[in-house]
């Protein structure tokens, strides 16, 4: 018997998207999140997302793939019926994408767009309500954080949404779908995408908390060199509170680490070691940073771990071209066509990221690949040095070839001379 999906309640407080609101004051919550037949998830610690960014793994995956997207150019194209595509370099959206999505707000184009990463890779969604004039024109954008959004489907037509959207000063708007930029997550069932956090993550995550606060309560209180007080079977309570004073007041803490400890009447203390590794923590806490790393698809060596994997050459090139493309390049493809939808459905534009841009961090790389594309035809010399923000040249809008760097149509008229014998 196929079970009947059950929609989350939203309300002003209790609200498990809300980073404010506890997670011991949603009323089944672990059921909420559609796991009541599923792993349970008891012994894990309580994590938001909010509290999931103190761990550095998880910090160091939402951030890296956030700011990525927000540097990468946003261009809008047009496609010909020709098949060519051209920049459009004065389309009047590409102030709003680049630049800023709402004039005369504080917020920048970056900004806005390291919220996409941020919102989707946390909460599992992004919401941005599209701002129009008197003529029906697009003015601007206005972000939403996901705990101010309720997704309800319309009654009576499958597969389509409004958006419940609660502002700052408490007031309600409701936003159709088609004026709602809506970047899901994976796990979107055609209403919302699910928090990687609360969805998938939170035992891995709370068990890096756990682990950490362990480490950090073992060495608070910390008295080096640590090990066994032996006393005289008959020692007073004055003499064992004097003693235990003196422990207290001179040698327990940090900044008292490694001081000799002094006793009389009679007490022997036998020194020993009990660190991290013999816990085998630093072991653990390892291997947590590969697990988390695993849930946002980061290598190890963006996350400054390369004790198991090699830190020089092509292999770190490899690992993070396999990053581009297996982890980076879907995340691009679904802002993509969100936008596309949206903004450009029934026309010839259309909106796309520079990934080549990754390559103006490695002048090297990037001075190979536009020498390349020249010396093929795939450009000209004034469009390669456009992409250094260069003047064009003179002559530098012919079309050029590998062989000798000649203009195309002139090596087209070249005739091979006949070997005939003399």
């Amino acid at each position: 018997m196929r079970q009947e999906r059950k929609e989350p309640s939203f309300h002003a407080s209790g609200n498990p998207e809300n980073p404010t609101t506890p997670l011991s004051e949603i009323p089944d919550w672990y059921e909420w999140l559609g796991h009541s037949s599923g792993r349970s998830m008891d012994w894990a610690p309580r994590v938001s997302e909010k509290t999931a960014m103190s761990c550095s793994a998880v910090y160091r995956c939402v951030t890296l793939e956030a700011g990525v997207i927000a540097g990468l150019p946003l261009n809008i194209w047009k496609k010909h019926a020709s098949g060519q595509q051209e920049l459009q370099v004065n389309h009047r959206l590409v102030p709003l994408l680049n630049t800023v999505p709402y004039p005369g707000r504080s917020l920048t184009s970056f900004v806005w767009r390291e919220l996409w990463g941020l919102n989707v890779l946390l909460w599992g969604n992004h919401y941005s309500a599209i701002r129009y004039d008197g003529a029906a024109r697009v003015i601007g954008f206005e972000t939403f954080m996901p705990w101010q959004v309720e997704v309800v489907r319309l009654p009576g037509k499958p597969g389509v949404n409004y958006y419940v959207c609660t502002h700052l000063d408490g007031t309600v708007e409701t936003v159709f779908q088609e004026d709602m930029i809506h970047i899901p997550g994976p796990g979107f069932d055609g209403i919302k995408g699910m928090s990687r956090i609360q969805s998938f993550a939170r035992g891995s995550i709370g068990l890096a908390h756990s682990m950490e606060e362990r480490t950090g309560r073992m060495h608070q209180n910390a008295a080096m060199p640590s090990g066994v007080m032996q006393v005289p079977a008959k020692m007073g309570d004055e003499s064992f509170r004097r003693m235990k004073a003196q422990l207290d007041q001179n040698y327990s803490g940090i900044g008292k680490w490694g001081k000799t400890i002094i006793v009389d009447d009679g007490a022997k203390y036998t020194p020993f070691q009990l660190s991290p590794q013999d816990l085998q923590t630093i072991q653990a806490r390892g291997y947590q940073v590969a697990d988390i790393s695993r849930f946002f698809g980061v290598p190890l060596h963006m996350l400054n771990a390369t004790d198991k994997s090699t830190s020089w050459g092509t292999g770190l090139a490899e690992n993070t071209l396999a990053y581009l493309i297996f982890t980076l390049d879907a995340d691009l493809k679904r802002i993509e066509g969100e936008l596309n939808a949206k903004l450009f459905i029934g026309s010839n534009y259309f909106v796309k990221f520079d990934r080549e841009g990754l390559l103006s961090m490695d002048p090297l790389k990037a001075a190979q690949v536009t020498a390349q594309k020249v010396g093929s035809g795939q450009l000209t010399i004034n469009e390669g040095r456009a992409k250094d923000n260069k003047p064009p040249v003179p002559g530098g809008d012919t079309v050029l070839v590998n062989s000798a760097n000649v203009p195309l149509e002139q090596q087209a008229q070249k005739t091979i001379p006949s070997n005939s014998a003399e």
